[in-house]
């Protein structure tokens, strides 16, 4: 068996202590709604709102053989304005009106109606 490199190991602890996180929060009560999905790839995510809806953090962790990735994304809800240049942007990154909801922690009919607008304002 071969000895884990110790950055590994940290990878390995950072997940670890993204968990631990995550339950203290629970129990706090800072945390409203959560999930925790792995994919046929490996990879772990981690998506956790706050109390009052207004915000979510997502890590994701991908870990292959001599790689590992870990991205977190803060997201804060938006007023209307600031959220339409938001899914201007992401349209035009080719992201689905789903994937924007999720980033964006709106409903999928909100962001439907933010892109008939920007539509209609000719600006997409």
């Amino acid at each position: 068996m071969s000895e884990e490199h110790p950055l590994v190991i940290q990878s390995k602890v950072n997940i670890a202590n993204t968990l631990r996180a995550l339950a203290t929060g629970i129990e706090q009560g800072t945390v409203r709604n959560y999930e925790i999905n792995q994919s046929s790839n490996g990879s772990i995510t981690v998506k956790a709102d706050s109390s009052d809806g207004k915000a979510r953090v997502i890590q994701t962790q991908t870990q292959m053989e001599g790689y590992t990735h870990t991205s977190t994304q803060h997201i804060e809800k938006q007023k209307p304005e600031a959220r339409r240049k938001t899914v201007k942007k992401m349209i035009n990154q080719g992201l689905t009106q789903t994937e924007i909801a999720e980033k964006t922690l709106y409903s999928q009919k909100t962001i439907s109606n933010d892109v008939k607008k920007l539509r209609e304002d000719g600006e997409l």
